[in-house]
């Protein structure tokens, strides 16, 4: 065989085609993502089957091969597009006569929002473009958010004049800008009724950007028009407060013997049915101006909808009433509208027609997290009545029905006549535990047991054919994203058994190692310790689950010192020994008032706590005072001095005199305390700080760049990452 070298030409035009090959190559993996619409993992190194496989397996799950319509099922495309097109403008195309109205002045105080309906700016629209999620599916325009960025510098003016028109409420014609696709996404896996189906309109491009820039105005205001009660789509509140309000005062109540019912109510299409009549009287109470209900006005009525059944359009709806999934101002105008019914139930405490949960606790009555409602009342006939009397009244007047069929109701300390009480509400007992916003409540800790859906949702997102169409590499990146994401969630919230920890890492290491459901002995390479410590100290990044969970539980120490307007404050949280001594650890006080500090627990002198400056003088305080004491009430005169309880000898004497010469030194402002934390540059808590707090004191692996921070390809990486172990 004869070989010779490339001429210059020819070593030119080598080069050429292995960039073009190179982009060809890079270009087939980001569309294969894109298919895919997987947004918990990036293109990674030889997940392009993986990709592929994805995108076939979710067209065939979104493929709707039959419905159940009025007990026939079909199967012919036009039989069931027809059915859809009914269902749908039904539902959303036909608007439903109100049989009540509300006195808003006795539940809302009215407000001033004029400043919302200042002029729209450049910047401003183009803040919305660059918010918008960049590779959502388009509406019908088939334009994306990236396609706005990307040629912003042509495209501007004409969105810019689009928007001075709507300034000026000249909608005439923005219902051609404002059309959706509504596509069927099952909720469960054998879904055949179209209510098994949840629709995701796709909206034009210029409609959403309108719909954003809207968003973003109403966001800040959200915090003070809104409930303490409801958490959904407000900045700064979480899903998780709901659930430790609802927890909190199922515990407390429970605790206390007070006989009770706790209703988990479904609301049903509420996004669907809500009526707007009732919206725009709310947001007017509210103190929304002319001009922005003008505004929302047109984004809603000009809108229409096709149903896209099986990548297939039918007919436009007309919309009249409802909310579209999918516009940025949906969830906030919907979070806005029901939170009537927390002033409701609010009102009704107040006048008397619903008494205290209990005389000497202050136990809230509604936790609402979206469409979400969790209510608790006296287990009395008379109670329940006046909470379904209420929750009609709701209905008849928002348009937002109860379903009492799939509602439930658990009794806490009930009697023989609970029975009578669940027939009169017409919903199903539920036993604790039951799940709640995705989370077991109960008012016990939770056994291995009841978390075993938990351990089931971990693995059905790591099915072994996943493990097959991807290295190693491809799988750490699958395993660093699904089982982390999901059971933080869960640990958020509580303290999961450490069996189930141990579960999850058996799932993790099998899917890493072998590709399998378990893989112990000579399949797993490096030991599983080894593996979940961070890059820098010599593992793979893997998250630690016992150390994740402690450190996401010292959020609620936190917020609880920090944030007094949580709904569940004063509930009274309890936390283990590990996790306030890790908290103590990781803070301390700057004195000012001295209001917040607790005198006996903080460190608030000078770095150290009395706790360890007198620790044996710290044990002569009954347990009570240490977290009741503050600064200011010790200083007091030296009141402090007064909660040392028992009998003081000569070392404790020592350490009283100790402690009266720093305390004699110690001055207060009008300053209000800080607490800071130590592993943050602004000394605010953050659980990513926290997590890298446990392994404090522990050796870095000096080779951890050389090998994670090169450009080789991710699975020479982790080949490299082997070698440094020897391992390979």
């Amino acid at each position: 065989m004869e070989s010779r070298l490339l001429s210059p030409a020819e070593e030119w035009l080598r080069k050429q085609l292995k960039v073009a090959y190179l982009g060809l190559a890079s270009l087939e993996r980001t569309i294969a993502w894109q298919r895919a619409r997987i947004s918990f993992l990036a293109e990674g190194d030889a997940n392009t089957s993986f990709f592929h496989r994805q995108c076939t397996f979710r067209r065939q799950k979104n493929r709707v091969h039959s419905l159940l319509v009025d007990g026939h099922v079909l199967c012919d495309h036009e039989e069931m597009a027809q059915a859809a097109f009914a269902h749908f403008d039904g539902l959303l195309g036909t608007a439903v006569d109100r049989e009540h109205t509300l006195d808003l002045e006795q539940l809302v105080t009215v407000g001033d929002l004029g400043s919302l309906e200042a002029p729209f700016t450049p910047e401003e629209i183009w803040v919305a473009v660059r918010r918008m999620p960049a590779h959502k599916a388009p509406g019908p325009d088939g334009f994306t958010a990236e396609f706005l960025r990307a040629c912003w510098g042509i495209i501007r003016q004409d969105i810019l004049d689009v928007f001075e028109q709507l300034y000026l409420l000249r909608g005439r014609g923005f219902g051609k800008l404002n059309q959706a696709l509504l596509t069927l996404l099952p909720k469960r896996v054998d879904a055949h009724k179209l209510g098994d189906y949840r629709p995701i309109c796709l909206i034009h491009i210029v409609a959403m950007l309108f719909a954003k820039v809207l968003s973003l105005r109403i966001a800040p205001m959200l915090d003070s028009l809104v409930s303490r009660n409801q958490s959904a789509f407000i900045a700064g509140r979480s899903l998780h407060d709901n659930f430790m309000l609802v927890r909190q005062s199922l515990r407390m109540l429970h605790h206390l013997g007070a006989p009770c019912i706790m209703l988990k109510l479904d609301l049903t299409r509420a996004f669907d049915s809500i009526s707007w009549p009732f919206l725009f009287e709310m947001l007017r109470q509210y103190g929304f101006g002319d001009r922005f209900r003008e505004w929302l006005a047109i984004l809603l009525s000009s809108s229409s909808t096709r149903v896209m059944l099986n990548g297939v359009p039918g007919p436009p709806i007309w919309h009249r009433r409802g909310l579209r999934q999918g516009d940025s101002t949906s969830p906030q105008l919907f979070v806005l509208a029901v939170d009537a019914l927390a002033r409701l139930m609010h009102r009704a405490l107040q006048t008397g027609i619903l008494r205290r949960l209990h005389p000497r606790r202050m136990v809230p009555a509604i936790s609402l997290y979206a469409d979400d409602v969790m209510l608790f009342c006296h287990a009395e006939m008379e109670e329940v009545l006046a909470v379904k009397s209420i929750l009609g009244i709701f209905e008849t007047t928002s348009g937002l029905q109860v379903n009492y069929g799939k509602s439930s109701a658990t009794t806490l300390h009930g009697d023989e006549d609970s029975a009578a009480l669940l027939e009169a509400l017409g919903c199903q007992a539920a036993n604790l535990p039951i799940t709640y916003l995705g989370i077991p409540l109960t008012t016990r800790r939770l056994t291995a047991a009841q978390m075993q859906s938990l351990i089931d949702a971990v693995a059905d997102r790591l099915p072994t054919w996943k493990a097959w169409l991807m290295n190693k590499a491809g799988r750490l990146a699958l395993v660093k994203s699904v089982p982390s994401a999901i059971p933080t969630h869960q640990m958020l919230a509580l303290a999961p058994p450490k069996k189930t920890l141990k579960q999850l890492e058996k799932i993790q290491r099998g899917f890493l190692w072998a590709g399998r459901a378990a893989a112990q002995g000579g399949h797993c390479h490096v030991n599983w310790r080894t593996v979940s410590r961070p890059l820098v100290l010599g593992g793979l990044g893997i998250r630690d689950l016992e150390r994740t969970g402690l450190a996401l539980q010292l959020r609620w120490l936190w917020l609880s010192r920090t944030d007094a307007d949580r709904a569940w404050q004063g509930l009274d949280l309890q936390f283990s020994r590990e996790e306030l001594g890790l908290f103590h650890a990781s803070t301390f006080m700057v004195l000012g008032d001295g209001h917040t500090a607790l005198f006996w627990e903080d460190r608030w002198l000078h770095g150290q706590s009395i706790r360890e400056l007198a620790p044996l003088l710290y044990l002569c305080i009954p347990k009570n005072r240490r977290r009741a004491r503050m600064v200011a009430e010790g200083l007091a005169g030296n009141a402090w001095a007064r909660d040392i309880r028992g009998v003081v000898v000569l070392q404790e004497i020592g350490q009283y005199l100790t402690t009266w010469q720093h305390v004699a030194h110690t001055t207060l402002s009008a300053e209000p305390d800080k607490l800071v934390w130590k592993w943050t540059a602004n000394g605010v808590y953050s659980a990513r700080s926290c997590y890298q707090a446990t392994f404090h004191g522990s050796f870095t692996c000096h080779s951890w760049q050389l090998i994670w921070k090169g450009w080789a390809p991710p699975k020479v990486k982790f080949f490299h990452w082997l070698v440094n172990l020897d391992r390979c």
